[in-house]
């Protein structure tokens, strides 16, 4: 399997984390030949700053993170903000208690609307959070994520549980090629990455710093 390093979302999320830890992250990134850097939308900017010689390297904003229960309207804010500050992706989360008790038109709305009021500004991933989900759960809203039109469908914020084998399966065979699929959620080395990727995924997202052998 090529070019592995290609695939990673480096990710700092944590409530911790400072400036300083999310410029390193974005080093990191650069020196690792990573695809892209996910933090939480207060830290675009610096991002930002850090890839001015470099815009090959995506910048990932969350909105909603991690919990999803916030008011629809802060949610959609949040994910346009971040876009216009220039995150080129959104990883957006659902309300999975909405979904759970099978509130599918709020859950649809949703995705409906983040997906149109970014568009042209940022690509949209929705986080599913399959490890909290049933089967029939995942396929349900895996369903509505691509008939809303979501570019990519996250399994997981890595805060309830991590990402299997299975759930990216699943999340494939419900979809075909008609959404991305990034897996994030306990994928700590090499060979889950390589895992994940023949099961489906399409990009990783990790907040560990995998090193790959030379390609």
């Amino acid at each position: 399997m090529e070019n592995l390093s290609s695939v990673i979302e480096y990710t700092n999320v944590k409530k911790t984390a400072t400036i300083g830890d999310i410029r390193s992250l974005c080093k990191q990134a650069m020196i690792n030949h990573y695809r892209a850097v996910c933090v939480n939308s207060g830290f675009v900017r610096y991002c930002l700053e850090e890839f001015k010689s470099n815009r090959d390297i995506v910048i990932v904003s969350t909105a909603g993170f991690p919990g999803g229960g916030g008011s629809f309207k802060a949610k959609i804010y949040e994910a346009i903000s971040a876009a216009e500050e220039g995150a080129r992706e959104i990883d957006f989360m659902i309300n999975v208690g909405l979904l759970k008790e099978r509130k599918d038109k709020e859950v649809r709305e949703e995705i409906r609307h983040v997906v149109r009021n970014t568009k042209g500004l940022a690509q949209c991933k929705i986080i599913i959070e399959a490890p909290l989900l049933t089967q029939e759960e995942i396929v349900r809203v895996s369903q509505m994520a691509v008939e809303e039109g979501a570019d990519y469908i996250k399994t997981a914020s890595g805060f309830d549980g991590p990402t299997t084998v299975d759930m990216v399966k699943l999340i494939r065979k419900t979809v075909g090629k008609n959404c991305k699929i990034k897996a994030a959620g306990g994928i700590r080395d090499a060979k889950t990455v390589e895992e994940m990727i023949r099961a489906g995924a399409d990009t990783i997202g990790t907040s560990t710093l995998i090193k790959f052998d030379e390609e």
